[in-house]
């Protein structure tokens, strides 16, 4: 996903005869989304950084993998640190920035150091930093103050959706009109067919804000799906956060296979 260039609710201002009055091209319908949008933000969590550990359930064509313990840690738009552990022991570790990606799997004694080009390829479609931060954090992953949306009103909440998509992918969320958090977002891949769909629920309180407890994400790159299920357990916000990493000598490299 390329970097979006739109800006939320453009105000244009005109200058009328000497006194100059100002004028806006603002319509309610903008005005309404405006709002929506300030609602929705007022309630997302706000953190310098993020400490969560949960459960995670993975399933593929091939079957139900064993459940894994996943700590995740983020330093708020610097650094995403993952690390995995299965019967109580560490099996694979991961440290992501905003120019690469970085994880090792002591099971296999492979790592791999690169871009994002490796979770675009397995999620389906094109991920980066501060999008996969916003998924996991329970926010949409385009920010909605950067673009226009029309808000539908459903029997649930709102089916908000960019009024012009963009030109790689197709964009959908639902937001809960309850408590304006996010129910359900879909991203749809134009050139593979790829699609990425996340499911939020279980909300509850963090801090003075409700976040929501489980993710269900289904990933399909066009050729294979697989199922993950989030489940957090603690979360804890602002405190001091360790994120020591190091890929052992001796490691076997992996390298991206070209799609085909």
């Amino acid at each position: 996903m390329k970097k979006l260039g739109y800006i939320l609710l453009v105000i244009v201002l005109a200058s009328c005869g000497g006194a100059k009055k100002v004028t806006t091209t603002e319509t309610v319908e903008d005005i309404s989304s405006k709002r929506l949008v300030k609602e929705y933000y007022n309630n997302a969590i706000d953190f310098t950084t993020f400490d969560a550990r949960t459960k995670i359930k993975y399933r593929d064509k091939k079957g139900t993998k064993p459940t894994v313990t996943l700590t995740i840690r983020i330093e708020k738009d610097k650094q995403i640190w993952m690390n995995a552990s299965l019967i109580g022991f560490s099996g694979a570790r991961a440290l992501i920035t905003p120019q690469k990606v970085q994880f090792y799997d002591k099971l296999n004694n492979q790592y791999f150091d690169g871009d994002f080009a490796f979770l675009s390829q397995y999620l389906g479609v094109e991920i980066d930093f501060f999008q996969l931060q916003r998924l996991l954090t329970g926010q949409t992953v385009y920010d909605l103050r950067e673009g226009k949306y029309t808000f539908k009103e459903t029997q649930n909440g709102y089916e908000v959706i960019p009024r012009k998509q963009l030109d790689e992918v197709n964009l959908f969320f639902g937001i809960n009109t309850q408590n304006f958090v996010t129910q359900e977002q879909r991203i749809e891949q134009k050139d593979n067919g790829g699609s990425l769909d996340i499911a939020y629920g279980d909300y509850k309180e963090v801090g003075t804000k409700i976040f929501p407890f489980l993710l269900d994400i289904l990933a399909d790159d066009g050729k294979n799906q697989f199922q993950v299920q989030i489940e957090y357990r603690d979360i804890d916000l602002n405190g001091e956060v360790r994120m020591p990493f190091s890929i052992p000598s001796g490691y076997q490299e992996i390298k991206l296979n070209a799609k085909k």
